[in-house]
């Protein structure tokens, strides 16, 4: 893994879908189970912000709430 560049990025698929893509696992990245896959440009760009800033580098944990299910109620809980 580049540590240049963030762990979580997003991916265009051929269906003009995005997914959110974990570069150092090398795979689509999952939440509570869920592959973050099958998403809008910007809910796909907000979700790996997050994660990024959940997983990313190493800092203490934020705590975060992500609704897959609409864009709308993407927000972060503090």
């Amino acid at each position: 893994m580049n540590s240049s560049r963030p762990r979580y990025d997003v991916i265009c698929d051929p269906l003009d879908m995005w997914m959110v893509w974990d570069h150092q696992a090398e795979e689509p990245a999952c939440f509570g189970g869920q592959v973050l896959n099958g998403l809008t440009e910007g809910h796909a760009v907000e979700v790996a912000k997050i994660m990024n800033e959940i997983y990313g580098s190493g800092r203490p944990v934020r705590r975060a709430a992500i609704n897959l299910s609409d864009d709308k109620d993407l927000r972060y809980v503090s």
